[in-house]
């Protein structure tokens, strides 16, 4: 070897070195704008130990019922324990994600006249559970005014310093809308109250009545064109709400904006076959409640404008056994993949982050790290707080040895 060559070898070993360093950490927090490592329902007097363990951010929940228990009044005292959390959280360092609540509705909103989706059955929607018990946001447009109210009153009152705020606005604050099955009925489709139906009048803007009337999923349907036309319209009425959350919110905040997607969603062509069967609930989309429950990601994602809305999965530890990552089939991809490659897809492509759906032990964190690094996804929620101080693993070092090895 000749002396000229040996520096331009030190040079390009060194070189190779830090590519490989650069390579092998590449996934984890060096930068607030590069990854975060989030907790769902936090415990405040634990904050010191979220930030020590390298958790960068929180997400405070607010219950609408609790900040807004008349239509003309606040409870003050509730709010003054939320400004106390707030202030907890921001003292350790914590940077907070808010949490509207709009899945928790007062009563004076739930009885409302036409507060309630309605079925094919005749059956209105009313579920006692804590964020189950939605109103018909989708198609009651003085439903869509005291949501404003409301989102006007908690910016008011909290401000508008958050590191983001989540949206969704049905079923646990997700985007859907209610299930598939209930009351002993199956296939169950929400678009049959006398507003959706066009029998009286109080559509939100752009929101148009059902274009066929009377007609029912599992119908008869020549050449497939009722189903073709109430699917598509049910769907756009959704991505309409989708889309006015975004608009709204904007009117008071203007930093990121996590729209939570749930379940695993309508994959290419399932839409055509349940069509081609008339909506009768035959095809596997259709059993698992996916396309009644309205879970079109691609429609949703793709008529995005916004570049600061984030994509948020809320089932990061969907089982692999269910899924094959390396299928050229959509169809087949875990919902974090298909959700990573919608939002990569996008035009400005968009952020991607997520959450799992807690109590899945050691396996769920490990699926969930791994995931975090495979989709490049930038902040990861972790679900749920008070479970990392219960003893039982995985606990609060665990979760930061997953992440920061």
């Amino acid at each position: 070897m000749t002396t000229q060559l040996r520096p331009l070898l030190r040079f390009a070993n060194t070189l190779l070195g830090l590519l490989g360093v650069l390579f092998a950490v590449s996934w984890l927090p060096a930068a607030p704008d590069s990854f975060q490592l989030g907790i769902l329902q936090p415990v405040a007097e634990r904050a010191a130990d979220f930030k020590s363990a390298g958790i960068s951010v929180v997400v405070l929940s607010v219950s609408w019922d609790r900040f807004q228990p008349t239509p003309t009044s606040l409870d003050h005292d509730y709010v003054k324990q939320l400004r106390a959390e707030l202030g907890v959280y921001r003292a350790a360092g914590l940077r907070v994600n808010l949490g509207p609540g709009v899945q928790y509705p007062p009563d004076w909103l739930r009885d409302t006249p036409g507060a309630r989706y309605q079925n094919q059955y005749g059956d209105a929607f009313i579920e006692g559970a804590p964020g189950m018990n939605i109103v018909n946001f989708v198609f009651n447009s003085s439903l869509r005014e005291r949501q404003v109210d409301y989102l006007a009153a908690l910016f008011d009152q909290l401000g508008t310093d958050w590191a983001a705020v989540r949206l969704g606005g049905g079923w646990y604050g997700e985007l859907n809308y209610p299930p598939a099955s209930y009351s002993r009925k199956t296939n169950c489709y929400w678009a049959f109250d006398p507003i959706a139906q066009g029998v009286k009048y109080g559509l939100p803007k752009d929101v148009k009545p059902c274009p066929v009337p009377g007609w029912k999923p599992g119908d008869p349907s020549p050449d497939h064109t009722s189903a073709r036309l109430f699917i598509n319209w049910y769907l756009d009425s959704l991505k309409n709400y989708h889309d006015w959350q975004i608009a709204t919110v904007r009117r008071f905040y203007s930093g990121p904006l996590l729209m939570m997607y749930p379940s695993w969603g309508i994959r290419p062509g399932q839409l055509d076959a349940a069509i081609a069967g008339n909506l009768a609930g035959t095809t596997p989309p259709e059993k698992n409640g996916e396309i009644q429950r309205g879970f079109d990601f691609a429609r949703f994602i793709g008529g995005i404008r916004d570049p600061h809305v984030w994509v948020h999965c809320t089932w990061l530890d969907s089982n692999p056994a269910w899924s094959d990552e390396t299928s050229r089939d959509p169809a087949r991809w875990s919902p974090p993949k298909f959700l990573a490659s919608l939002a990569r897809r996008h035009n400005p492509p968009l952020t991607v982050s997520a959450e799992n759906t807690g109590g899945g032990g050691p396996s769920a964190l490990a699926l969930s790290a791994r995931r975090a690094r495979e989709l490049d996804i930038r902040t990861l929620l972790w679900a749920f707080g008070p479970d990392l101080f219960d003893g039982k693993s995985p606990e609060l070092i665990d979760l930061h040895s997953a992440f920061f090895p």
